[in-house]
């Protein structure tokens, strides 16, 4: 018999999750009866959850709320038997654009009662900082480094936007004030060094709530995608962000596309990291990344 944990974090999507509970919980009570409720009181409180139900191969593990939810529920399911699906209610939401789970709440619980189950690709990545820590995560959706990071960074700063308003918001507040590192990106028998003004490595196609950075990833490949931005101009910024959000930022010579099972970044400067949207260093040094072909199953 099929069993269900929805974790709900009340802080998704500013807030959204909190005034979303009660009608949450009504459908949820609907449609799955005898599913458990969970919601979340704290950091990696909802990786914690889904680590202690991992092993249980007829659990289905609900993530409802944005792609750092995601993120913390498939952590913890990672070398376990339990599958994950999402309700999205996040600001971003874009791990969940690679499954088609609609941003309707109701919708996406039609998704979770009569979908199939998926292998995905997780990427792993450990980050050695300055201060000499290191610092281990999966990812699900994406890794960004330089300015990608900073944005994610700054997203916080805003309380009431959401989306891609948020990024764009935030991608102007960042961009006047953002000074482009020197980093070495090492794969597949090659090294590029240089200013590069950010790196963004997708196992999923969008990030940020709606820029498609790495438009040709599939999230089962094998392989993750890497888009590589030179040392940019803020007016060459201004002329590239626009085909960014749909995807065809390729035709812009500063704009460089990869492909690869594992990477490496190196700067003597401090550089700044996210993953799924969430800043993991400000402060990171030396970054080693590889995809975990098929390592979670999804109910889609």
């Amino acid at each position: 018999m099929d069993t269900y944990t929805f974790i709900i974090n009340p802080i998704a999507g500013k807030g959204r999750g909190k005034k979303l509970l009660r009608t949450l919980d009504q459908l949820i009570h609907e449609h799955f009866p005898d599913a458990e409720i969970v919601i979340t009181q704290r950091r990696m409180h909802a990786y914690k959850i889904a680590s202690e139900r991992k092993n249980d191969s007829s659990r289905t593990i609900i993530a409802v709320g944005g792609d750092g939810t995601v993120n913390e529920v498939g952590n913890g399911l990672i070398e376990g038997s339990a599958k994950i699906s999402v309700i999205p209610i996040g600001s971003g939401n874009d791990f969940v654009k690679m499954f088609n789970i609609p941003p309707d709440i109701h919708k996406a619980i039609e998704k979770i009662k009569n979908g199939t189950v998926r292998d995905s690709d997780v990427g792993h990545v450990v980050i050695q900082t300055t201060d000499g820590s290191e610092i281990k995560r999966y990812f699900m959706n994406g890794i960004g480094i330089g300015f990608d990071a900073a944005v994610a960074n700054q997203t916080t700063k805003f309380k009431h936007l959401r989306g891609v308003s948020l990024y764009a918001f935030s991608v102007a507040v960042v961009l006047f004030n953002y000074q482009t590192p020197n980093m070495l990106m090492s794969m597949n028998g090659a090294s590029m060094n240089g200013e590069h003004f950010l790196i963004a490595i997708g196992n999923g196609k969008c990030a940020g709530g709606g820029f498609y950075l790495t438009p040709d990833a599939q999230i089962d490949d094998g392989l993750l995608d890497v888009c590589l931005v030179d040392n940019v101009s803020v007016p060459q910024v201004v002329k590239i962000f626009p085909s960014v959000m749909k995807g065809t930022h390729k035709k812009h010579s500063q704009v460089h596309f990869y492909r690869t099972d594992a990477l490496r970044v190196e700067s003597k400067q401090k550089i700044m990291l996210h993953a799924d949207g969430e800043v993991l260093a400000t402060n990171a040094k030396d970054i080693e990344i590889r995809v975990i072909p098929k390592a979670l199953k999804v109910l889609a």
